[in-house]
């Protein structure tokens, strides 16, 4: 992505980490974490909120890495 401004080139990077509700078998997206102790304290602040059942998924590992709720 190039910055307006000034034509640089800016790096863009990805989260590592995806919140997702879980219904039953089906994931739906809810926000991105940039490290894992972020993305640990915001599904503890979900579910505390409306007693819903949160993963995390990790892009790295390519799986689950914590279920709350």
């Amino acid at each position: 992505m190039k910055n307006a401004a000034d034509g640089t080139l800016l790096l863009v990077s990805s989260p590592q980490y995806e919140i997702f509700e879980q219904i039953e078998a089906e994931l739906i997206w809810v926000e991105a974490a940039r490290d894992l102790v972020s993305a640990r304290r915001r599904i503890e602040e979900l579910a505390a909120q409306n007693k819903k059942q949160y993963v995390v998924y990790d892009h790295r590992t390519k799986r689950i890495v914590v279920t709350r709720g």
